[in-house]
């Protein structure tokens, strides 16, 4: 996952460079999109968000018990455990993005899948334990 949201930047320079409080989630939830479509994730707008046939967003709790550093000094981390969608009542059809936002919906981080994935009826969609690597250049 390669990207900030246009709330989250604001929300760090803000807290930065202003001396403007920011509160860190207390729930981070993960979820799929079916169409990656850059501009409108980093403006927070889900237009594209995977729905229905079991589909939901999925929700970790922030701290070290669900992300982990990668490695001391490089701005990177992952999920710790796995991340399970539920599975497929139907055809979901092609997921190409990922998206993490707060207990509100705002849209914080957003990224195209390495690889496109087409889920079919009975498909379950996880994130193993690493796989979701977060990191920040």
């Amino acid at each position: 996952m390669s990207a900030m949201s246009n709330y989250l930047e604001e929300k760090l320079i803000d807290h930065i460079f202003r001396g403007t409080s920011y509160t860190a989630p207390t729930t981070i939830k993960v979820g799929l999109v079916k169409k990656f479509v850059a501009a409108d994730l980093e403006a927070g707008t889900l237009t594209e968000e995977m729905s229905g046939n079991t589909y939901a967003a999925q929700t970790t709790g922030p701290g070290t018990g669900a992300w982990d550093a990668i490695a001391a000094g490089n701005g990177a981390t992952a999920n710790t455990a796995r991340i399970e969608f539920p599975q497929a009542t139907a055809d979901w059809g092609h997921i190409s993005g990922v998206y993490v936002c707060d207990q509100s919906d705002n849209v914080l981080l957003y990224g195209q899948l390495t690889t496109t994935r087409f889920v079919r009826d009975g498909d379950q969609f996880v994130f193993a334990a690493g796989d979701l690597d977060i990191t920040f250049a």
